[in-house]
């Protein structure tokens, strides 16, 4: 060991020597001196067993003033203690009593991770350990306080210790078979209550949340056990009761009422914990109710009998919460009732069904009280359920009596409802089939009451009572207010025309004027009387009553004018019944040509067109609506099977009405346009044999009149847009007048930026198709449509790869050619802006194009970012020896080396390479071959080597000039810029990199092979300015530029 300066004393602290002696003393006591106590302790423990543990040292915090030495070998001891894998530790004895062990420890000791740890006190270690025992439990090691101190300190970093603790126990208890052995072995014990009370007091020492979850050590009341888990998550809930009520209420939970005999302290411990047991609240009813549907409907009545006992305990004791106590089972079966028709049959409903309207139910009114008109009534309406008293909530009795409005509301909507739940009943004629005259007139002193307040209040009932044969008729009967109808006057019901089984009695439609407006009672005007009552509307009048129905009409009209705006007084061609208003003047033109073929229908009787009667109720004018017609008319000719040969023809007729700015147009509403535009009566224009079939404008023309020569105006365009649309639409025959032309548009345009990006694809694919005579006329309209597109944006998009961008130069418009014409088109996607020259699939946009830039900025032409050249180096002056060594060349005097490369030499001075060049330095200076002979032999191209040798004379760099073929001229470039990395002519390189940094020679197709180049020869302000152009132009980089190795 390291001792002190005395020689005697090892080194323990840093002041007592130096540092590296302090250090390896440190590595004794800790990797030497514990490892091989360790070692022995081993063999005392196997030796000893638990009398073992008097060997142990005492951990760092039992020490008595410890000096540095035991305090280090005390710490690395645990530590090693904590860490070592050797069998240490002595199990506990066996539970049965066995023959006396010797002196020395013949079972096999456990290793720290092998061993579970017993730190509990002496009374729940005496209760813990054996069961776990009984468990088949064996590896536990029960060590002395100093022993436990000195392994928790020695651990206190490292993986825990595994510890008897109720998390432990909890973990081993979850298994259901050891779950189960516990349970029977607590049983067998005789004392499973103090057990069973006992251990759950120990599980409940545990903190986490998850205390006792999925151990089934909940005693139930039918003797089976319950499992644990928290009450936020489980999904089985157990119960505790508190009396007998609530005992009798929970009986229907069969294994889920937790025993009496668990403890208090244990009960609560478990509600503190948040675990699956409660007491009895009036929010469990509802689970409750699902289990007792399966129950027969005696036990079911008699268990809600209890429920709503317990409701009135509940809400006698917060009676704040009775709403929401209501509210928790409103969609249970919790009400109970009988059936009339069916006395053997009981009927469970919830609330919400109840109090919907939707069941036939009411509470039951049979008290002896009632009358005998109303028993007879209850006891004939077959199917309505009498929800018995008691399992209903007492406050609610007295508002759910017949006598009251709520009470005969709900009669209402029961009756109903019987329509909809009895099976044999279909209409409310049959509910009150079979119920005699004196229950219907009991029915009615129940309604007539509170009819006013049930109009007024629920409209629910309304329909209902509209359909109640509650009311008194003049021929003695009851009729519902469905089939009333009122007369004019009181007095004109009273006569033998009418039919009495519909008109009230005269003193209730005095009493009940307004309920029965309410209920949609009709009365009867003049005109509705006249057509309905007396029989003048019958829809068709006999050929031989036409003259005496001119003298009846003539004198209607003496009598009341305004009838004929309201009663079908006029009679057509076909002899049918008509308003007035609805039959046109057959004088009018328009009307002539739009309904040629309905004569018969549309004009009046030629009979009584004699009479003076009719000029003041004709259609004569062209309204909005008459216009409408007209067109409608068009449209269902030309739609027949044979159209009439004369539809086109009308159809011009009735369209050019809309050509002219006629006053009367200025008064139709919008809806009359919206209509127009959906009615297919437009003509579209035709092709005459003069025109020239073979071009492409008229090939489409007559296309689209050979589709339909009729069409709507919205499918068709006006001829003033026929330019920039006609590959898309068909054109009207004739331009609309200007106020038509405003109104229709501002509805739906006739031109949209879709239509005319449609007719350039179109002329684009059809553009082999153009006649050469055609080019100036398409040329001009394809700049009057990127006109037009380009006032619309921004309200619209364009597709990038959509071929619709005819890309040509202004001074190729006079004299453009065929091929030019069909080569010239293009899509946003390949064209580019900012740019002088073609590149690849890219091209540039010429100047036709680009007069429309806003509009290619629209449409998301690319535009190349120019990168921003680097700043050339200042010049450097050429020093005197340089310029004298640059004519010693020129006079091709003194050369001492010869450079070759590919049959060509160069004459040069070793003293210029080597000042100049390090390559060339090293070369010609140091061991290597070339340094002991005149000429040098290079692989590289010559025209790279001449240019090197000039720069090394002249300290000067000289832009080449621009050569056709760029690819091949940038490949030199890029091969003098590797020579000059190798050669270390710095200053050239830097004047390639700033030459080669121009748009000229970075393009989306070499500035990846410029920027691999620049990444190999180190040439890094090169490499930023292409990542830059990338990054501006990535798109038509990715696109042209090849991809990178």
């Amino acid at each position: 060991m390291a001792l002190q300066s005395d020689r005697q004393t090892p080194i323990s602290e840093e002041e007592n020597g130096p540092l590296e002696g302090l250090r390896w003393n440190n590595w004794i006591f800790g990797e030497g001196i514990a490892p091989l106590y360790l070692l022995f302790l081993r063999h005392l423990m196997k030796l000893y067993g638990t009398s073992g543990y008097r060997f142990w040292p005492a951990p760092p915090s039992e020490l008595k003033n410890p000096d540095p030495v035991s305090l280090t070998i005390s710490t690395e001891f645990w530590k090693k203690a904590g860490e070592s894998s050797f069998d240490l530790y002595p199990q506990i004895p066996p539970l049965l009593s066995t023959p006396r062990r010797s002196k020395l420890q013949t079972t096999e000791n456990l290793s720290i991770r092998k061993a579970i740890f017993n730190f509990l006190s002496t009374e729940q270690s005496q209760f813990i350990v054996p069961f776990l025992v009984q468990l088949g439990i064996t590896n536990i090691v029960t060590p002395p306080p100093t022993i436990t101190k000195g392994l928790t300190e020695g651990i206190a970093d490292k993986e825990p210790l595994l510890l008897v603790a109720p998390a432990y126990v909890r973990d081993i208890l979850r298994n259901p078979t050891r779950c189960k052995l516990l349970q029977d072995d607590f049983k067998d014990s005789g004392n499973l209550v103090s057990n069973i009370n006992k251990l759950l007091t120990f599980l409940l020492q545990d903190t986490s949340g998850d205390c006792l979850t999925g151990c089934s050590l909940l005693p139930l009341h039918d003797g089976t056990w319950g499992t644990f888990s928290p009450r936020s998550t489980s999904q089985i809930q157990y119960f505790i009761s508190k009396t007998p009520l609530e005992r009798s209420i929970l009986e229907i939970a069969g294994g889920r009422l937790v025993s009496k005999d668990l403890e208090g302290p244990v009960i609560d411990a478990l509600l503190e914990r948040g675990r699956n047991i409660s007491s009895l609240s009036f929010d469990d009813i509802d689970p409750l109710c699902k289990l007792v549907e399966s129950r027969d409907p005696e036990y079911r009545k008699a268990w809600l009998v209890n429920v709503w006992e317990y409701f009135e305990l509940c809400v006698a004791e917060d009676p704040t919460k009775r709403d929401q106590y209501l509210k928790s089972i409103e969609s249970f079966p919790v009400y109970c009732g009988s059936v009339v028709g069916e006395p053997d049959r009981l009927r469970f409903l919830s609330p919400l069904r109840f109090f919907s309207g939707r069941l036939p139910a009411i509470v039951d009114p049979n008290t002896p009280a009632l009358e005998r008109g109303r028993s007879i009534l209850f006891q004939a309406l077959n199917g309505l359920i009498l929800v018995n008293e008691s399992t209903f909530p007492r406050m609610c009795l007295s508002a759910e009596s017949v006598c009251s409005s709520t009470g005969v509301r709900r009669l209402i909507q029961a009756i109903g409802s019987l329509r909809f739940t009895v099976p044999t009943i279909y209409s409310l004629s049959q509910v009150f089939s079979g119920v005699p005259a004196e229950g219907i007139e009991a029915l009615s002193k129940l309604i007539f009451p509170h009819i006013s307040h049930l109009l007024e209040r629920d409209h629910s009932t309304t329909s209902t009572l509209k359909h109640l044969p509650i009311w008194p008729v003049l021929s003695g009967s009851f009729q519902s207010a469905a089939k009333l109808k009122l007369a004019p006057h009181t007095s004109l019901a009273m006569t033998e025309m009418v039919d009495q089984t519909t008109f009230l009695r005269p003193s209730l439609v005095t009493q009940y004027q307004d309920e029965l407006k309410k209920l949609g009672v009709p009365q009867l005007s003049y005109t509705n009387f006249l057509n309905n009552e007396v029989g003048l509307a019958r829809g068709h009048l006999p050929t031989e009553k036409i003259g005496e129905y001119r003298w009846f009409i003539e004198m209607v009209y003496r009598e009341n004018r305004d009838v004929f705006n309201s009663c079908k007084l006029a009679v057509n061609g076909n002899l049918g019944f008509c308003l007035p208003s609805t039959l046109y003047d057959s004088s009018v033109p328009l009307f002539q040509a739009a309904f040629r073929d309905q004569a018969g229908l549309r004009f009046l009787h030629p009979e009584l067109a004699k009479s003076r009667v009719w000029r003041d109720f004709l259609i004569t004018g062209v309204s909005g609506p008459t216009y409408i017609e007209c067109a409608r008319s068009i449209e269902r000719r030309n739609s027949l099977a044979i159209p009439g040969d004369q539809v086109e023809f009308d159809s011009y007729t009735v369209f050019h009405h809309l050509c002219w700015d006629y006053l009367g147009m200025h008064l139709w509403p919008m809806s009359i346009w919206e209509a127009l535009l959906k009615i297919r009566f437009a003509p579209v224009q035709t092709v005459t044999p003069a025109w020239d079939q073979l071009q492409l404008r008229s090939r489409q023309r007559m296309k689209f009149w050979q589709q339909n020569k009729l069409v709507t105006i919205a499918e068709a365009v006006d001829p003033k847009f026929e330019g920039i649309s006609w590959g898309q639409k068909p054109v009207l025959r004739r331009e609309l007048g200007s106020f038509a032309l405003k109104m229709i548009t501002s509805i739906k345009p006739m031109i949209t930026p879709a239509i005319v990006i449609g007719h350039l694809e179109f002329l684009a694919l059809h553009r082999w198709e153009i006649a050469e005579n055609e080019l100036q006329t398409r040329i001009s309209e394809i700049k009057e449509a990127y006109q037009y597109l380009e006032e619309q944006i921004p309200t619209y998009a364009i597709r990038e790869n959509v071929l619709i961008w005819l890309n040509i130069e202004n001074e190729d418009l006079r004299k453009i050619t065929q091929e030019t014409f069909r080569k010239s088109w293009s899509c946003a996607k390949n064209l580019c802006l900012n740019i002088m020259y073609d590149s690849g699939e890219i091209k540039r946009v010429r100047s036709f194009l680009d007069h429309f830039r806003r509009l290619l900025d629209h449409a998301n032409v690319s535009g190349i970012v120019i990168p921003r050249p680097l700043a050339p180096e200042p010049p450097n002056a050429l020093l005197p020896i340089l310029e004298g060594l640059r004519n010693l060349r020129e006079q091709k005097l003194l050369f001492d080396v010869t450079i070759t490369a590919s049959f060509q030499t160069f004459k040069a001075h070793k003293v210029v390479l080597a000042s100049v060049s390090d390559y060339w330095k090293t070369m010609l200076s140091s061991q290597f071959m070339e340094s002991s002979t005149a000429e040098v032999s290079l692989q590289d191209d010559p025209s790279t080597i001449k240019v090197l040798l000039d720069y090394s004379y002249t300290n000067r760099f000289i832009k080449p000039p621009h050569e056709d073929d760029v690819t091949r001229q940038l490949e030199n470039l890029l091969d003098q810029l590797e020579k000059s990395e190798k050669w270390r002519l710095l200053g050239f390189k830097h004047s390639m990199e700033d030459y080669l940094s121009d748009p000229h020679w970075i393009r989306p197709e070499t500035v990846k092979s410029i920027l691999r180049s620049s990444g190999i020869y180190k040439a890094e302000r090169l490499a930023r300015v292409c990542e830059k152009y990338i990054k501006d132009n990535r798109v038509i980089v990715e696109r042209e530029g090849p991809e990178e190795e």
